[in-house]
C-alpha cells in the first residue's frame, strides 16, 4: 500500500469517530445506489466494478466534503443456488487503499477496495430487491466505517490485531461451543463492535422508527444485540462441560483460538488450560458485552 500519512485528523473524524457515523450510511447508500443494478446482472462468476472521478461527480455533497474518497472498487465474486437462499459476505481491503496528504493538512482517498461475496438464487428475478438492498447496503455501511475509523487511526493497525484472528471468524454463533467462542471473540474486537453498531444504526433508521417502542422492537430484531446478550451471559462452567463433551478435532481447534488469544509480538505463546483461557473469556465478554449493547441501546437518539 502506497500512503502517505496527515498526521492531523480530519475534524470530522474526530467529531464522529467509534460511533454511528451518517456520512458513512450516505457513502453505503451512494455505492449501493450506483453499483448494486449493475452487480445483479453479472453473468460471470467473478468481477471488478469501479466507481472513479467522485472527487467530480459529488462535488458539493456532504459526505463527500466530509470523508473524500475519490474511487471506489468492488471485487465481486457470485455463488448461484437453485433455492430461494441468499447470503452477503464484505470486506475492507486496507491494504489497496491509497490516501495522500494535502497542502492544507486534509486527506484525500484515492480509492478505496472491498471485496464482496453474494449468493443469490440462480432465478434472479425472485429476488426481493427492497430487501436485499436494506441488507447490500447496511453490510457495506460496516466496511466503510472499518474504512473510516482506518483514517482515524491515521492507518495504525489496532494494538489487539495479532494476525492470526482469521480462526476467529471462522466460528457461529449458533455452533457449538468452539465456534461460539471464535465468533464471539471475532464480534469482541474493538473495531468490529464500532462497526457493527454501525451497521445496526444504518438498519434500524432504513426502518424509520417513530417512537421509543418502534426503536425497541427493531432494535432486538438485530442479531446484533444477541450477540451483546451472549457475551453478557457467558458463563465459563458451562461452556467446559460442553468442551469437555465435544470430539478431538474440536477441542483442537479450541486449542488454536486460545494460542492466537494469548499470542504476543516476537514471542512464543503458552498453551493455558481450557478452565484458565474460559475463566479469561468471560471476563472480556462481559466487558465487551455490556459496551456493545450499550451503544446499541444509544442508537436511539437517531429517531
Amino acid at each position: 500500500m502506497k500512503v502517505i500519512v496527515n498526521r492531523k485528523q480530519y475534524i470530522n473524524v474526530i467529531n464522529e469517530t467509534r460511533g454511528y457515523s451518517k456520512v458513512v450510511e450516505n457513502w453505503a447508500d451512494y455505492i449501493t445506489d450506483e453499483m448494486l443494478p449493475k452487480i445483479l446482472k453479472q453473468d460471470i462468476k467473478e468481477d471488478v466494478y469501479t466507481v472513479t472521478k467522485l472527487s467530480k461527480k459529488l462535488k458539493g455533497k456532504s459526505f463527500y466534503e466530509e470523508f473524500p474518497i475519490d474511487s471506489v472498487i468492488l471485487t465481486v465474486i457470485i455463488n448461484e443456488v437453485d433455492n430461494d437462499d441468499a447470503s452477503i459476505d464484505m470486506e475492507y481491503s486496507p491494504y489497496y487503499t491509497q490516501i495522500i496528504e494535502n497542502d492544507d493538512n486534509t486527506y484525500e482517498i484515492l480509492d478505496a477496495e472491498f471485496n464482496i461475496v453474494l449468493t443469490i438464487p440462480k432465478d434472479r428475478e425472485n429476488i426481493d430487491m427492497t430487501t436485499f438492498y436494506y441488507y447490500f447496503s447496511s453490510f457495506l455501511s460496516h466496511e466503510f466505517m472499518h474504512l473510516y475509523e482506518w483514517v482515524s487511526r491515521y492507518l495504525q493497525t489496532p494494538k489487539e490485531i495479532k494476525g492470526c484472528e482469521s480462526i476467529y471468524s471462522n466460528g457461529d454463533i449458533n455452533g457449538d461451543a468452539v465456534d461460539r467462542i471464535g465468533y464471539m471473540l471475532y464480534v469482541s474486537q474493538s473495531y468490529e463492535l464500532n462497526a457493527f453498531v454501525q451497521q445496526a444504526a444504518t438498519m434500524i433508521t432504513k426502518r424509520n422508527p417513530q417512537d421509543h417502542n418502534d426503536f425497541m422492537v427493531y432494535l432486538k430484531e438485530l442479531p446484533f444485540y444477541n450477540f451483546a446478550q451472549k457475551m453478557i451471559d457467558f458463563n465459563k462452567d458451562i461452556y467446559l462441560k460442553e468442551i469437555e463433551s465435544l470430539t478431538k478435532d474440536r477441542t483442537s481447534e479450541l486449542s488454536k483460538i486460545i494460542l492466537c488469544f494469548y499470542s504476543e509480538e516476537d514471542k512464543l505463546p503458552k498453551m493455558k488450560s481450557f478452565d484458565k483461557f474460559l475463566n479469561d473469556v468471560e471476563k472480556r465478554f462481559k466487558i465487551r458485552g455490556e459496551y456493545l449493547r450499550k451503544k446499541l441501546l444509544r442508537l436511539v437518539t437517531i429517531i
